[in-house]
């Protein structure tokens, strides 16, 4: 029994130690984002979600664009000093600006530690099936337009291609999708292997514990590399901005149905539903153009990955593809989080995306 109870508070100091020197850590490296405001309001499930306006000096043209976070991400990939900022670069541009926050992210509602008020368990079809439309109704009710562009990181990319092939197009003007896999049947890196081997870790907690300890042990990074290798090509990022993004762009607990939902795309190597039912199988009947970015280096998101859903597409709408690394003419290589993070990225991706949004802004003024 002694031995027992030794265990159990022994592990119970360890988990505090970590907890406690991730929340330190994220404390020390705190700084401001520069929305104008932040809104707040509930889907129909009843979660109360944010979403943070960049308005521009004079008035907006164009639509309204959102930026959406990737899987255990939030506002700061969009907006972190000393990092390159889209949120800000769109809006110098004259673009009315929406960082969103999907439920259990930033400042939207979300599992605590200790008494909880927010259910920890969540996916994938939560986010779909609620929060994009919640995002998208609360942007056109406050702009008053009829619909907004779109641009997702990651995960944020995966949900609109989805939501595009459950033919709910009314309200995009158009999507941007950056390092957004959705052709899982390609993706043979390690770092996805390491995923679908802690699948049991996940079954055991409500949240994914890896996350808070990677967040106590990131700040090793640079003297371990390998440890931000997956998701950052190290040639693009300085390490300073690195270290902050890890210590506040990724979430401290996040739901580890989400990561389950991740571990059976991998696993089966398709985009589906539990019940299998595929996520991309009426995109083929959208006339929203869509524009992918990915990175040559990006170990998350493989181009071939990323550009399988223009397969399904076969014309039906405008397409267009940008893939970044010095095979392409850049200076660098790209990889995940350095599509928006990178130290070149306010030169090398963000007029592409920009040039995008005026180009249909345009179009759509016609």
């Amino acid at each position: 029994m002694n031995v027992i109870l030794s265990v159990f508070v022994a592990c119970l100091v360890g988990c505090s130690a970590i907890f406690g020197i991730a929340r330190l850590w994220a404390y020390l490296e705190l700084v401001p984002t520069g929305q104008d405001r932040t809104d707040f309001f509930l889907t129909q499930d009843g979660w109360r979600l944010a979403i943070h306006r960049y308005v521009p000096e004079a008035a907006p043209k164009g639509k309204p664009v959102i930026l959406c976070h990737g899987l255990a991400g939030n506002r700061y990939i969009f907006d972190m000093i000393p990092a390159p900022s889209l949120a800000e670069y769109l809006r110098s541009k004259g673009h009315d600006v929406w960082v969103a926050e999907l439920r259990g992210f930033g400042q939207s509602a979300g599992p605590r530690l200790l008494l909880s008020d927010s259910d920890l368990r969540w996916g994938f079809d939560d986010h779909l099936d609620s929060d994009l439309d919640a995002v998208l109704d609360h942007v056109t009710e406050q702009t008053g337009k009829d619909s907004a562009h779109w641009v997702g990181h990651s995960m944020g990319g995966m949900l609109i291609e989805a939501y595009l092939g459950r033919n709910h197009s009314r309200k995009i003007a158009s999507a941007v999708v950056i390092g957004s896999p959705v052709d899982f049947s390609k993706m043979k890196s390690p770092s996805f292997k390491r995923l679908l081997r802690m699948r049991w870790v996940l079954r055991l907690f409500p949240f994914n514990p890896l996350i808070p300890m990677a967040k106590c042990f990131m700040p090793l990074g640079g003297i371990a590399p390998n440890i931000l290798s997956a998701y950052f090509c190290l040639e693009n990022i300085d390490w300073n901005v690195a270290r902050k993004i890890m210590a506040l762009g990724v979430e401290f607990l996040s739901s580890s149905v989400l990561w389950l939902d991740m571990g059976r795309f991998l696993q089966e190597g398709k985009f589906a539903d539990r019940s299998g039912n595929l996520y991309l199988q009426g995109i083929e009947q959208s006339d929203t153009p869509l524009f992918a970015i990915c990175g040559t280096k990006d170990n998350m998101a493989p181009k071939s990955a990323v550009l399988g859903v223009f397969e399904r597409l076969n014309g039906s709408c405008v397409t267009e593809s940008l893939i970044l690394g010095k095979d392409s003419g850049c200076l660098q290589d790209y990889g995940h989080l350095d599509l928006l993070i990178g130290t070149r990225a306010q030169k090398e991706v963000f007029p592409s995306i920009h040039n995008w949004l005026t180009r249909w802004d345009e179009s759509l003024e016609r």
